[in-house]
């Protein structure tokens, strides 16, 4: 996993939660980098995964709650670091479209080894979004959270909806709307 996600997960965990959170779950979740992560460096799935773990039990929070969280927070600054054309979109349709035929491509441009989650896009009325993940970290929910910051930033009323399917690293991400 990239290290801008590790370094804004501990942003994230500061922010809401405190500093001296943040400390106490690296303190008591075992790491091979200590705790120090490069935005652009690459990092192993199961330390984020461990640090993820700990800090739902630091900050009493369940996965699904920490994962939707964390996404909505997340959103703007990605948004920030997106590709000029992405930053021009105004509407969420057609920036969910974007997801993975311009910014995952961008990504691996950057980084060829880069494993971004596939999000493949159906519009499946004038009024619904069907999204399919993939991923094998298996953050569906974080996805969600992401949509949802996604909605709120481009002012619109959206229901958003998650299935798991029996497989962890698949979900079905349903956006209605309004």
């Amino acid at each position: 996993m990239k290290g801008i996600i590790f370094t804004n997960f501990a942003d994230f965990i500061s922010d809401s939660f405190g500093l001296i959170a943040w400390q106490n779950i690296l303190d008591d979740t075992a790491l091979d980098e200590d705790g120090c992560y490069v935005g652009t460096m690459t990092y192993p799935d199961n330390e984020f995964m461990a640090l993820f773990v700990s800090a739902c039990t630091h900050c009493q929070r369940d996965s699904v709650e920490m994962q939707l969280e964390f996404g909505r927070w997340l959103f703007p600054i990605l948004l920030a670091k997106s590709p000029a054309e992405v930053k021009l979109i105004d509407n969420l349709k057609e920036f969910l479209f974007s997801i993975d035929t311009v910014i995952h491509v961008e990504v691996k441009k950057l980084d060829p080894e880069a494993q971004t989650p596939s999000l493949h896009c159906t519009q499946l009325d004038e009024k619904t979004v069907c999204l399919d993940y993939l991923s094998s970290r298996g953050m569906g929910y974080l996805a969600q959270g992401l949509i949802e910051g996604a909605s709120s930033h481009f002012n619109e009323t959206t229901t958003i909806t998650i299935t798991p399917s029996e497989s962890p690293e698949k979900f079905k991400i349903m956006v209605y709307f309004k």
